[in-house]
């Protein structure tokens, strides 16, 4: 019986599989854990989150992009958990899809309250925002011009009420270039997630120091930095 292609990529991806972890086994260092976000921040949620005796996470990813590299989430995902990932761009929602088939990935932005606001798209899509100002630094940074549109945008609010079936996320990312302070300003804070992780970074070069004031004001305690991310957990537990 001829082997069709599916089945000959199924075969070399299970080879792949078995070799990684060989290696992994044989060469890593014992307790050795792999990352998927940029700088090791699932790591430090995971070991924060099972001090509270949660294995098993749930989260909203706001500013996804890929399903697995450079996410906050997929670690979580790949030890069982599940969630919504929020992504304005339609090709990377798609691949969201076929990757994560027990996450719900919405094809949106996410902003203070429900509606429409400018996106703007760059080559460079990771660079992609609904910040104006966050927009013009890029473009004066890169030497590359924003092609803006409108886009559906929906509150944080709106999201776990439609999509978490009211359940408050153990954890939330969000990824937006410099709209984060937008998205949060919107929020009811009587929901609380355990764990925030949220980009702090800018194309200038500076911290958005809005967002350590509102999380500040709303009782989240800093407990981590790396050089894009912050990591905030609810201090009234």
């Amino acid at each position: 019986m001829p082997i069709s292609s599916r089945d000959h990529l199924f075969g070399i991806s299970a080879f792949l599989k078995r070799g990684f972890n060989f290696l992994k086994a044989r060469y890593a260092p014992r307790g050795a854990r792999i990352s998927f976000s940029g700088s090791g921040e699932d790591l430090i949620i995971s070991d924060l989150l099972k001090e509270k005796g949660i294995s098993k996470v749930s989260y909203i990813d706001i500013g996804a992009y890929h399903p697995v590299f450079g996410s906050n989430t997929y670690y979580f995902y790949k030890h069982g958990g599940h969630g919504v990932l929020v992504e304005p761009n339609a090709d990377m929602c798609k691949k969201i899809r076929d990757k994560r088939s027990r996450d719900i990935c919405i094809n949106a932005g996410v902003g203070k309250e429900d509606g429409e606001a400018d996106f703007y798209m760059f080559e460079r899509a990771t660079r992609n925002t609904f910040s104006k100002d966050e927009a013009r630094a890029w473009e004066k940074l890169s030497g590359n011009k924003a092609l803006i549109r409108k886009h559906h945008i929906i509150s944080l609010n709106t999201i776990i009420r439609n999509h978490c079936a009211g359940k408050v996320p153990d954890l939330v990312s969000i990824d937006t270039e410099g709209y984060e302070v937008d998205i949060l300003s919107g929020f009811n804070w009587s929901r609380r997630p355990k764990v925030f992780c949220i980009e702090v970074s800018s194309s200038s070069g500076n911290e958005n120091l809005g967002v350590y004031e509102l999380m500040e004001e709303h009782g989240y305690k800093l407990v981590s930095k790396t050089n894009v991310n912050s990591i905030f957990i609810d201090a009234n537990e």
